[in-house]
C-alpha cells in the first residue's frame, strides 16, 4: 500500500496507514497507529489527515477518549474515485475559463487549451461511470 500511495503522488506512511487501517476494520487511534507501523505520532496524525481530507479515512470519536480515531470508509476506491473525478471537474472548468479569455487572435492556443479541459472532463466522466459500474457490481453480490 505504501508503494501504491508513493505512486500517486502521497507519502509512503499514508499507504501503510490505509493499509492498517483496512485490516484492522475499527477505529484505531493515532497511538495504536504509532506503534502498530512504528512511526512517529506527528507522521501518524499528518497522514491520517491528509487520507482524512482525501475522503479515504474519517476521523472517529471514541466514547469516553479525548484521543483522535481513525478508520478506513466502507469503500476507499469508490470514494477515491469520486474525489478525483470532482478534482477533474474542477481542473477543466479553470482551463476552460483560462482558454475563454484568449483573445480571437489565439484561436488556435484557445483550442488548443480547450482541447486540454476536455481531457480533464472526459476522465471526470468516465470515473462516475466506473464508479457507478462498481456499485452496481458490489450490490449484485451482496
Amino acid at each position: 500500500m505504501g508503494f501504491m500511495t508513493q505512486e500517486d503522488g502521497l507519502p509512503r506512511i499514508a499507504g501503510q496507514v490505509l493499509g492498517y487501517l483496512l485490516v484492522e476494520g475499527e477505529p484505531r487511534t493515532l497511538a495504536e497507529i504509532t506503534e502498530a507501523l512504528s512511526i512517529s505520532k506527528a507522521s501518524a496524525s499528518t497522514n491520517c489527515r491528509q487520507l482524512a481530507d482525501k475522503g479515504i479515512l474519517t476521523r472517529v470519536a471514541t466514547r469516553g477518549s479525548r484521543a483522535d480515531s481513525y478508520m478506513a470508509v466502507t469503500n476507499p476506491a469508490e470514494d477515491m474515485l469520486a474525489g478525483m473525478a470532482a478534482r477533474f471537474r474542477t481542473r477543466a472548468r479553470s482551463i476552460e475559463d483560462a482558454a475563454a479569455s484568449f483573445p480571437d487572435s489565439r484561436a488556435e492556443a484557445r483550442a488548443r487549451v480547450t482541447t486540454f479541459a476536455q481531457f480533464f472532463r472526459t476522465s471526470a466522466d468516465f470515473l462516475d461511470e466506473w464508479t457507478e459500474r462498481a456499485q452496481r457490481q458490489m450490490a449484485d453480490t451482496e
